[in-house]
């Protein structure tokens, strides 16, 4: 006898969210009512609350000629980290990640400076229109990507030097703009580095002057005006090699690791901003166990970004071929150490015994089309090379 069991659509929902992206674009061909329902806003949204947090790793071989930088996709839930060789790009960056996005940027030639605004998860990606100046008197740039939550828009801010003495600041909302435009408000300083967006707002922190004060600087990605917030009561000294402005439990947060950098100590210093418009901020020592702190080598520099489930990522800027990933959970004030043996039997094809982890990101699975919020995007089809597919729309 049969038996048929029917399934409520609010049920099917919830079961899909907690399916990966790469399962999700296969289950939209299962039927019109699957395909409609993983495409709606509320899915897309409810799926990326519940996404798994993966790392997006720029690194190159130091010893090449060519000095590429590859990019690497880690799943740090799957057992020993999960790698995939992403795609090959000459000399590309890449900005922190908003809502599973990130802005990927050609630093040299001074002459190119192709810009896309991409979806790991998706593999779609979009070119944007050349900036205002792109020839070789704005060789050094910086590209942070800003979400409005008001407006939901999606707009990118590029920070560039002009004839090694001016920087400037030009921006391109997604969906609206068809050109790059100047940012009429001036921070009065230089924004050379990597912003965190939170609920709206870029962050940076800075040092300036002869001693080095911390100086926070933030830019409203909807009114499109900069700001500076209160600096921590103790103004740490800012390094770029040692510190690291990351998004921590909703808060701007920054860790310093100066003393564990330089074998002085095994401690990493936290900076919590509470309160960003009254400069409240709360601090706090991680010990990090003497054990595993051995195997780095002395003044190590690391990259250093938060995941979701409270735990803080480390990499050494140097990889060996027992490359790791070193993660701390601030909630059990426990330390574990990730080989990443999958990428030492998969991906290790340079002749060098090691590779430089030039820059990481952490971004979450995102369902987020680039059609609905950009006119013409491109996709990967394969892991190693983009190929063909360009959708047009209005």
């Amino acid at each position: 006898m049969n038996i048929s069991v029917s399934v409520g659509d609010d049920v099917v929902f919830n079961i899909l969210t907690f399916f990966p992206v790469k399962s999700l674009l296969r289950f939209r061909c299962v039927c019109k009512k699957w395909r409609c329902m993983i495409s709606d806003p509320s899915f897309v949204e409810a799926h990326q609350s519940r996404s798994a947090t993966t790392l997006l790793v720029s690194s190159f071989d130091d010893r090449s000629h060519d000095r590429k930088r590859t990019l690497y996709i880690i799943n740090p839930s799957i057992n020993e980290g999960e790698v995939r060789c992403l795609s090959e790009f000459s000399n590309w960056r890449i900005s922190r990640s908003v809502n599973g996005l990130v802005c990927i940027y050609e630093q040299y030639p001074a002459e190119s400076h192709r810009v896309r605004l991409f979806n790991p998860s998706t593999r779609e990606y979009v070119n944007l229109p050349p900036p205002i100046f792109s020839g070789r008197d704005s060789s050094e740039q910086v590209y942070n990507l800003g979400f409005d939550p008001s407006t939901k828009t999606y707009k990118i801010l590029r920070s560039w030097i002009r004839n090694w003495s001016d920087w400037n600041y030009e921006i391109f909302t997604l969906g609206s703009d068809s050109l790059w435009r100047i940012v009429k408000d001036d921070p009065k300083v230089v924004l050379d580095t990597k912003g965190v967006c939170l609920n709206g707002t870029i962050y940076w922190t800075k040092s300036i002057g002869l001693r080095n004060s911390t100086i926070i600087m933030a830019f409203n990605v909807g009114e499109e005006k900069f700001r500076s917030v209160p600096a921590p009561p103790t103004d740490p000294m800012w390094d770029f090699k040692t510190s690291r402005m990351i998004q921590m439990g909703g808060h701007i947060a920054i860790v310093d690791y100066q003393e564990v950098a330089g074998r002085i100590s095994n401690v990493l210093i936290i900076w919590e901003l509470e309160d960003s418009l009254n400069g409240i901020w709360s601090h706090k020592r991680i010990l990090l166990p003497e054990s595993l702190m051995q195997r780095f080598p002395r003044h190590t520099s690391f990259s250093v970004n938060s995941l979701d489930g409270g735990e803080i990522a480390l990499i050494p800027s140097k990889l060996f071929k027992d490359r790791y990933v070193v993660y701390y959970n601030l909630a059990k004030e426990r330390t574990r150490r990730e080989v990443l043996s999958w990428l030492f039997r998969n991906m290790w094809h340079i002749s060098s015994p090691y590779a430089y982890c030039d820059d990481f990101c952490v971004y979450v699975e995102s369902l987020i089309s680039l059609k609905e919020i950009t006119c013409v995007c491109r996709t990967f089809e394969g892991d190693n090379q983009a190929v063909g597919m360009t959708y047009s729309y209005s």
